[in-house]
């Protein structure tokens, strides 16, 4: 069950019930919490084989709903092959508010990692999710919900993806995460 009613909710003026990974075009633009909470939602409840977060940090409002949570379940209990791979800037605030994605990671560890982008890429804030190198949904400014997606982008998914293999190839451990471990 869903804790957003996303009934009727249109991004980009596109409904987002017809939003599919792999079909349309279409770059839609957000501009709200809601939509991107949407989006995303929408991005790992279709996903099969990987997503890729990159994020200055984890947002309640986005990351932390139960219904954002039980998709990530799903997704990596549903295929014995699936990564979410996450790259985070700054888990600190997550950690201290006891964010609920941090204790799935640590139940699905094989499915679920996290990361520190090591120094030289500390500089790029923006915040991206891509959904098995198709879908997409980005935001330039983190603390900000304007943004875009596309559902099926795979020239550029494909682009992001090789920037976000070369970070995670260099990252390390987070000492924050590795805390709660302990």
């Amino acid at each position: 069950m869903s804790d957003t009613n996303t009934t009727g909710l249109t991004v980009g003026g596109q409904p987002l019930d017809s939003l599919q990974l792999g079909t349309g075009s279409e770059v839609l633009e957000t501009g709200s919490r809601t939509e991107v909470a949407a989006v995303t939602q929408r991005l790992v409840e279709q996903a099969q084989r990987s997503l890729l977060l990159h994020t200055e940090c984890l947002s309640g409002g986005i990351h932390d709903r139960p219904d954002f949570l039980e998709a990530v379940r799903r997704f990596c209990r549903l295929h014995d092959q699936s990564r979410f791979l996450i790259l985070i800037q700054n888990s600190r605030r997550a950690v201290q508010q006891g964010h609920r994605l941090i204790e799935l990671s640590r139940q699905l560890s094989s499915s679920i990692e996290f990361r520190r982008p090591a120094g030289e890429y500390r500089h790029f804030h923006e915040c991206f999710m891509l959904a098995d190198t198709t879908g997409y949904l980005h935001r330039r400014l983190p603390e900000r919900y304007e943004g875009s997606a596309c559902f099926n982008a795979p020239g550029k998914a494909a682009d992001w993806e090789k920037y976000f293999m070369e970070v995670w190839e260099r990252s390390e451990p987070d000492m924050e995460l590795k805390r709660l471990y302990i």
